[in-house]
């Protein structure tokens, strides 16, 4: 079920039973108005009963009537709100298409009826010179039950809402809305105390209070850092998260990366977060990530197949073989997507949510990760490119081929790990050490890169030998898959010199190291 996309910009106001709405001609660009229409609406508003989605300021509800009538979601923004909207359909009470978008936060947590409105409103449009309508004026009456109270509550309020016509800038936009409050204000209106109509409904003046804003420096302790690294990656997985379920492009990818992040913070730092719970995260996010790259893994082959075949002059002589590149990997990629849905619908993923904020939000530290972060924390950083430089080393001693293989993508593990455990403490918020260790994490990531693009090459020359294999039993012309091959041993090589190049830098990094 496909969901309208509106970025909702609007003000309220509180108005007794006795005021009147006035004339908006002349404001700003409103050239004229229309006639009043009014319409009764109901709405059923949805939550947990510990208002989880309230303390994310996020509303679901259910309306009839209107000419929007259907299932909402309202997602805080940077400008106004994000709205999403679905047809009224015959699921209930929740449909599975809007459930998605919000199970991240509702997990396996029931969801139930918190309020019930029945708004009469009357609408007013505001046309510019043009004849287009700019923003339109709500003057609503609304009766409000609270389920878990009984309570009853009724009052009056005026909603200005921008329409997707309304001027083009903030600066405009925000102009436009001065102008009608002036107006507005002069006639008896107030700015109103509640942000949403489901806030008064509850009683409250806030759905949800916002994330803590964390005030770090070199003078912070190392736990305080780490927390607030790990509530940085937390709220990326959870962003993630819904985009994944809709399939949407990149999604996956984040989300891995995500799963990633997190895993160096606690690997990198294990030494000084030593406990039951950083444990317990690790092992978790480490089962996550393996389901994540199984998914995430066909998406890339068949990427790089078909831009492979793309590249090449002769595409007709390639088609036979990108579409039994593809197809294959395309199908694998949805059975591993469905597998990956159902388990960010299963306990074990929603237990893992819960510690990662438990963790961000509480976790309480030893003497040690009191101390100064620049201080403790650089100890892990040394010990962690001392790691890359002898995973380096081992290549060397490599017995055959396979074995030089592993030991480059132990190489490239090690620096990835290197790479992120580095930017989560030099970066955003969380930015404890500066230029010298962003330095040392793009050293870092240039050997990842390198070793990546050479590891996904190889994965590729695999698949094209099985696929050449398999083509031949059926008769079928096998040149294409080697004339690609070659394509990609080139590739390959390419990316060890270049991986040459990038260990040649990472050995002059060690300066860059804290502490060094």
């Amino acid at each position: 079920m496909n969901h309208q996309v509106h970025i909702e910009i609007e003000r309220k106001y509180d108005v007794d039973d006795t005021t009147v709405v006035p004339d908006l001609t002349g404001v700003g660009s409103i050239a004229r108005v229309s006639e009043p229409d009014t319409a009764t609406l109901h709405a059923v508003y949805y939550d947990t009963a510990d208002f989880r989605l309230a303390s994310e300021r996020i509303v679901l509800r259910r309306r009839g009537g209107g000419a929007d009538e259907g299932w909402h979601i309202k997602l805080p923004g940077d400008e106004g709100r994000l709205e999403l909207h679905w047809p009224l359909g015959d699921e209930s009470p929740v449909p599975a298409a809007v459930l998605d978008l919000v199970l991240v936060h509702v997990r396996d947590h029931p969801l139930a009826p918190v309020a019930r409105l029945t708004t009469t409103r009357t609408t007013i449009c505001l046309y510019d010179e043009n004849d287009v309508v700019l923003a339109e004026i709500a003057d609503d009456l609304v009766s409000a039950g609270d389920v878990a109270t009984a309570q009853l509550r009724v009052w009056r309020e005026w909603e200005v809402e921008l329409t997707d016509d309304a001027p083009g800038s903030p600066k405009k936009r925000q102009a436009l809305l001065d102008a009608i409050e002036n107006r507005l204000q002069a006639a008896g209106a107030t700015p109103s105390a509640s942000i949403s109509k489901l806030a008064h409904a509850l009683g409250r003046e806030k759905l949800g209070e916002q994330e803590p804003r964390w005030v770090l420096g070199s003078k912070s302790s190392a736990g305080e850092v780490l927390r607030a690294a790990i509530a940085r990656q937390t709220a990326r997985l959870k962003e993630a998260d819904p985009l994944v379920r809709q399939d949407e492009d990149g999604a996956v990818h984040t989300m891995r990366s995500s799963v990633r992040r997190l895993r160096s913070i606690l690997e990198t730092y294990r030494a000084v977060l030593m406990s039951p719970e950083a444990t317990y995260l690790e092992a978790e996010l480490k089962a996550l990530g393996k389901v994540l790259g199984d998914t995430r893994d066909p998406q890339v082959m068949h990427d790089r197949a078909r831009n492979l075949v793309r590249s090449q002059a002769n595409k007709r002589m390639h088609e036979a073989v990108l579409t039994r590149l593809v197809a294959g990997k395309a199908a694998e990629y949805q059975r591993s997507l469905r597998y990956l849905n159902r388990i960010m619908s299963g306990p074990r993923y929603f237990r893992l949510l819960d510690a990662l904020e438990d963790f961000s939000a509480n976790a309480t530290f030893g003497k040690r990760l009191r101390g100064s972060a620049a201080k403790v924390l650089a100890k892990p950083i040394a010990r962690d490119f001392a790691r890359v430089a002898k995973h380096m080393g081992a290549v060397n001693d490599a017995a055959n081929p396979e074995q030089w293989n592993e030991r480059v993508h132990d190489v490239r593990k090690a620096a990835r790990r290197l790479r992120f455990g580095v930017e989560a403490v030099s970066s955003g918020n969380t930015a404890i050490f500066g230029d010298k260790a962003r330095r040392l994490a793009l050293a870092s990531e240039r050997v990842q890169d390198a070793l990546g693009e050479y590891r996904d090459s190889l994965l590729l020359q695999r698949l094209l030998v099985s696929s050449a294999d398999a083509a031949a039993g059926e008769g079928e012309n096998t040149f294409g898959f080697g004339r690609l091959h070659a394509l990609e041993q080139q590739r390959s090589d390419f990316a060890i010199e270049e991986y040459a190049r990038a260990r040649g830098q990472f050995a002059l990094a060690k300066k860059w190291v804290p502490g060094n």
